[in-house]
């Protein structure tokens, strides 16, 4: 059977700290105990959002739901057709958003990220 969530009601948490420069949300859809790999919305608020990262034991698919993001070859906008990866131990980061953003991360191991600057 199908849960249905409505983006309105969602009880965002603070997503974890270490990375992260601002006030970041999250709210974890779906998770594997065994695996790690994780499904979750993040809440981005206007500003840089993290430090350059990687992921060692996971891929990373990222896909836009709303908001912007300035990218080192100008700005981008975060549409619902927008995804990007990052390979598992891929440096990526330093994200600054300029507009609050809504983005679904999926990790296929555990995201546990390592900061790299």
């Amino acid at each position: 059977m199908f849960k249905f969530l409505n983006f309105k009601d969602i009880e965002w948490k603070d997503a974890p700290r270490g990375y992260y420069l601002s006030n970041v949300k999250q709210h974890t859809l779906w998770e594997d105990k065994k695996t790690g790999a994780t499904l979750a919305l993040v809440k981005f608020p206007k500003g840089v959002a993290d430090k350059i990262h990687t992921h060692p034991e996971a891929n990373q698919i990222t896909i836009g739901l709303s908001g912007e993001i300035e990218m080192p070859n100008g700005i981008v906008p975060m549409l619902p057709n927008m995804a990007a990866t990052a390979s598992k131990g891929g440096k990526h980061g330093a994200t600054n958003f300029t507009k609050d953003s809504i983005v679904l991360f999926f990790w296929d191991g555990p995201p546990k990220p390592k900061v790299e600057e």
